[in-house]
């Protein structure tokens, strides 16, 4: 128990720490009204990444002859070797404090802090770069499945101004793979 409690006010913190960098750069508060606007770019964005994320995969499988990214295999060893806790905090970590993290950092901070507003392709580059190389990958189709996420999420915070839905966008992709990894 006290190692949950530990997880949880680690994240804590350090999603704290990130939403201040974003506010400070941003003036915008994480969360904002949604509007019906906001649910077609998440729900356009996650059909768009699993029509890119099935093919790059397929691509992966033909040339390379992985079924997976090491990102999900590791997560899919972790699931296989955990106890019931363990797994409860791993399904909280990726569904939810991992996505809310990595937007905070990716989109809220890399996207606003070192290009001027009227560069969203360098913006995007940087942030999308970056992301696909912290996850763990070995082939160039890895590490393009994770970019053209990255691209999508950067594409829906442009455009719609609110990291909630690149946050929502992604917590979908990430329960999404979850449940696909634990009934696989």
């Amino acid at each position: 128990m006290m190692l949950a409690a530990a997880f949880f006010l680690a994240s804590a913190i350090v999603i704290y720490i990130a939403y201040r960098f974003v506010f400070k750069y941003t003036q915008r508060s994480m969360t904002q009204r949604v509007e019906l606007r906001d649910i077609w770019y998440i729900v356009g964005g996650y059909v768009i990444t699993v029509i890119s994320d099935n093919v790059l995969m397929a691509l992966n499988n033909l040339i390379y002859h992985q079924s997976d990214t090491p990102n999900n295999q590791m997560i899919r060893d972790s699931f296989m070797d955990a106890n019931w806790m363990v797994t409860v905090l791993l399904i909280v970590e990726i569904v939810l404090i991992t996505p809310i993290t990595e937007e905070l950092i990716f989109r809220g901070v890399l996207f606003n802090l070192f290009f001027s507003p009227n560069r969203i392709g360098l913006r995007t580059l940087l942030s999308t770069s970056l992301f696909a190389a912290v996850h763990a990958t070995d082939t160039i189709f890895g590490f393009l499945l994770y970019a053209f996420s990255g691209i999508v999420f950067a594409t829906v915070y442009a455009k719609t101004g609110k990291l909630q839905n690149a946050m929502a966008l992604h917590v979908v992709m990430n329960a999404a793979a979850t449940v696909a990894i634990l009934l696989s």
